[in-house]
């Protein structure tokens, strides 16, 4: 969990910001809604509480103070801190957290960056592509005014060895709210964390491929799109081989198309499209009627049926407020041990 949570801020990061100096809170909730995932933790969640636990909807709550930004849930709590220049990880069951700093932190990715390039002559010949598509389409969500757009990352490779082509779709179908006061705090903290953290285009060391660093300087440009809240984000994550889907071994079909006026069935920033669209950019294709397969089981109870894809991730805010934010929160609890912990595998201490 405390993975998903550290990851779900980063992915926020690519959106862009207008400086002000406010307080601001909101809650969300997350929750695999579909995809293989789900139906793979379903059936083990039969012998274990943890897989059963991950089913339930995370509910978090992130501040913003300054230069400083707390993301909490009810496990753990991941504290930014500008001013410090660091990343502090909070877990309450066991009353311990761990500190890094985010030089630390450059140092720990450079290393695995040149991990991955001493096996770069094994690897695939990839392509990146990014895209930010406005739908047009408009809906109230809670009673706000949200307007629909589709952010698509599509990777692509190629095995020289063998000819094999495949491709991992992540898309993020996100309801904006634009013009929420307060908001616009939130987007500027991340900017400037992004910067700070080395998560921009020529800083981060996993974007030393000219390929990539376009496509992430690509994916800021048509962040910086996404103008307002995001309400509900639901991010798909699709694998495809050969040009056909094949995320599953026993595929699933096509969910049915969905009407304009349905709201989102599956979720976004994703955590996610998060981060990420062969889901049809959100909109859902038409079942084979031709399919010769066995129909697969279906996702036993999400909100999505069946999807053919890997995963489905929602996330929706279900407040905000600009209301002061008790400094204490971006503190350590007292009588919490300090660990040593390995950032980039959060299983492992060191």
């Amino acid at each position: 969990m405390k993975r998903s949570l550290v990851f779900a801020s980063f992915l926020a990061f690519v959106m862009g910001a207008t400086p002000v100096l406010a307080d601001f809170t909101y809650q969300e909730t997350t929750q695999i809604s579909g995809g293989t995932i789900l139906k793979v933790m379903h059936f083990v969640g039969a012998f274990s509480k943890n897989s059963r636990q991950a089913l339930e909807p995370i509910s978090s709550t992130i501040s913003i103070k300054g230069n400083r930004m707390v993301n909490r849930n009810a496990t753990a709590a991941v504290i930014y801190d500008l001013n410090q220049k660091t990343l502090s990880t909070v877990h309450f069951a066991d009353k311990t957290y761990s500190v890094i700093t985010f030089d630390q932190l450059k140092q720990q990715m450079a290393a695995m960056a040149e991990k991955m390039h001493l096996h770069a002559a094994d690897q695939p010949d990839l392509s990146f592509d990014v895209k930010v598509k406005e739908t047009g389409e408009t809906k109230d969500v809670k009673g706000s005014k949200t307007h629909e757009m589709i952010l698509t990352f599509t990777l692509s490779g190629t095995d020289e060895k063998n000819g094999a082509q495949g491709a991992l779709d992540m898309t993020s179908d996100v309801w904006i709210a634009s013009n929420v006061p307060g908001y616009e705090e939130v987007r500027e903290f991340q900017r400037r964390a992004a910067e700070a953290m080395g998560w921009v285009p020529g800083q981060n060391p996993f974007l030393n491929r000219p390929d990539m660093a376009k496509a992430m300087a690509e994916m800021y440009k048509e962040g910086s799109k996404l103008d307002g809240i995001p309400l509900v984000n639901t991010v798909r994550m699709t694998g495809r081989v050969q040009g056909s889907p094949s995320s599953t071994a026993d595929a699933q079909p096509a969910p049915q198309e969905r009407s304009d006026t349905a709201p989102p069935t599956s979720v976004s920033d994703a955590v996610a499209g998060a981060l990420v669209g062969h889901f049809g950019l959100g909109r859902r294709k038409k079942q084979n009627e031709n399919s010769s397969g066995d129909p697969s089981p279906s996702t036993n109870g999400s909100s999505s049926g069946s999807c053919a894809c890997l995963m489905e991730l929602k996330s929706e805010v279900t407040s905000y407020n600009t209301a002061t934010v008790d400094p204490t929160l971006f503190d350590i609890p007292s009588g919490f041990t300090k660990i040593d912990e390995d950032f980039l595998n959060a299983t492992r201490h060191r």
